[in-house]
């Protein structure tokens, strides 16, 4: 199963804002389970960085950014990418990568907490909540205990 991981489950979890622990859930199954491919589009990196940069100093925000992604395969941020993202008639650019990020390796699943820029995507936006409460998911997750 390939699922890309939106930059907004990694900000719950940094953060610990409402539902966090679904988000790094999520990050745990993606890290642990063999059976789960984790994906992040290049632009989550800096992303990361950039959020981590506004509390903690440099090198910090530097360790705290590789902590976070690591386990996830990269997607690279490609021209064809950027060009799709631009083309995109969804409201968000940044949103738009991701879209088509995911698109590009062939995700089963894209989990964010902002389904609503997602509207028309040719593939299924979930949920942390939703996508955990999924019976293949589920019983990766018993799997593992």
């Amino acid at each position: 199963m390939k699922i890309l991981v939106d930059v907004n489950l990694f900000i719950d979890v940094i953060t610990k804002r409402a539902n966090w622990d679904r988000s790094l859930q999520v990050l745990n199954l993606a890290r642990k389970a063999d059976e789960i491919e984790g994906w992040i589009s290049a632009l989550t990196f800096p992303l990361i960085y950039f959020f981590r940069l506004r509390v903690v100093d440099e090198p910090q925000a530097r360790t705290d950014t590789q902590a976070a992604v690591k386990g996830f395969q990269i997607i690279p941020l490609t021209q064809e990418i950027i060009d799709k993202a631009v083309a995109s008639s969804l409201p968000d650019f940044e949103d738009n990568i991701q879209l088509i990020s995911a698109e590009t390796v062939g995700v089963d699943h894209l989990l964010t907490r902002n389904k609503r820029d997602f509207v028309s995507a040719s593939l299924p936006i979930l949920t942390p909540e939703e996508w955990l409460a999924q019976d293949s998911v589920i019983q990766i997750q018993a799997s593992l205990s």
